[in-house]
């Protein structure tokens, strides 16, 4: 851990990308010095500063000699902002400091910039990765793509929210103050993200041990994890391609009954239906249709069923299967 960084970056509204570049320094330092300002305000001497999404530094994209230099991300055509620079550049160091294991080091980094990185970057580059996939598309008239883009928006961003953090037009909040509440909120959204990529890694092993003793097309777990990625990429093994149903203790009591999907693209189609009939039943109305006292519910969708206990749901899946 280091002891203290100065870190200088833009004033003026921020964005989610340098506020995540930020929030990645407080993880490698007990103490971050943040100046916020402008081109003139740039430390005279800059070896004792990191300067980033300004200063047309290593750290910084706004050039186009920058913008050249930094490429873009691998595999895609989404350029680097300050959020995927510092990432790039630093994510060993805070990945060493949160004690990820060395052997995840490569994967954990790949995870993160898929999930969060790239999508900070393309936002802050106004580059949108679903519009240049429609370019591509031959014979699409403009009306259908801006159908798609238009049902594609969806809701807030992370990049909506961290924009949500400056003050509004009538505020006297602090510009500084609402920076650094933004940088906080992000930390924790890296924190968390971090950690549940490391956890599904080490649920990696736990599931395929569960993998190897499946039997009778059921995978039988004493505790949850992350299983369905585990199980849809192992492609070549026939035992993880038998498997209808995983079966694990509820988070909320009881036991769960999950289905395997025939693909892990397709949400909607199973190994193995549960009885469409069981479909959006609960408690009695469940127990009634089923004959198991124990049922304790069926997701409308059919993708999962509850039960009392680990005997209940065994049943339950007696009686799917016949």
């Amino acid at each position: 851990m280091r002891g203290e960084l100065n870190l200088f970056t833009h004033d003026g509204q921020f964005h989610a990308d340098e506020v995540f570049a930020t929030a990645m320094f407080s993880l490698i330092a007990e103490k971050i010095n943040v100046v916020r300002g402008g081109d003139a305000d740039l430390p005279a001497d800059p070896s004792g500063w990191i300067i980033y999404d300004i200063g047309g530094g290593e750290l910084d994209h706004h050039t186009p000699e920058n913008k050249e230099n930094n490429g873009t991300h691998p595999g895609t055509n989404v350029p680097y902002a300050a959020c995927g620079l510092v990432w790039r550049k630093y994510y060993t160091e805070i990945l060493e400091e949160l004690d990820c294991p060395e052997r995840y080091m490569d994967r954990v980094y790949s995870r993160i910039e898929h999930s969060l990185i790239i999508g900070i970057d393309a936002k802050d580059n106004e580059y949108n990765p679903l519009a240049d996939a429609l370019d591509q598309i031959p014979n699409i008239t403009d009306e259908q793509r801006k159908m798609v883009l238009k049902e594609a928006r969806g809701g807030m961003t992370i990049t909506d929210m961290i924009k949500d953090f400056n003050p509004t037009w009538n505020s006297d909040l602090d510009p500084y103050e609402c920076f650094m509440d933004a940088v906080g909120f992000a930390k924790d959204i890296l924190l968390n993200r971090i950690d549940s990529v490391i956890s599904s890694l080490d649920s990696r092993d736990f599931v395929m041990r569960a993998i190897d003793f499946s039997a009778n097309h059921i995978m039988l777990m004493d505790q949850f994890a992350p299983w369905e990625g585990v199980v849809y990429g192992q492609k070549n093994n026939p035992k993880a391609n038998d498997i209808w149903y995983a079966v694990y203790p509820a988070l909320r009591g009881g036991w769960n009954i999950q289905c395997a999907r025939v693909s892990s693209d397709d949400r909607n189609t199973f190994r193995h239906p549960l009885p469409a009939a069981w479909y959006g039943l609960r408690g009695e109305e469940l127990q009634n249709v089923t004959g198991v006292k124990g049922a304790q519910f069926c997701h409308v969708s059919g993708f999962l069923c509850g039960a009392d206990s680990q005997e209940d749901a065994l049943e339950l899946i007696r009686l799917a299967m016949q």
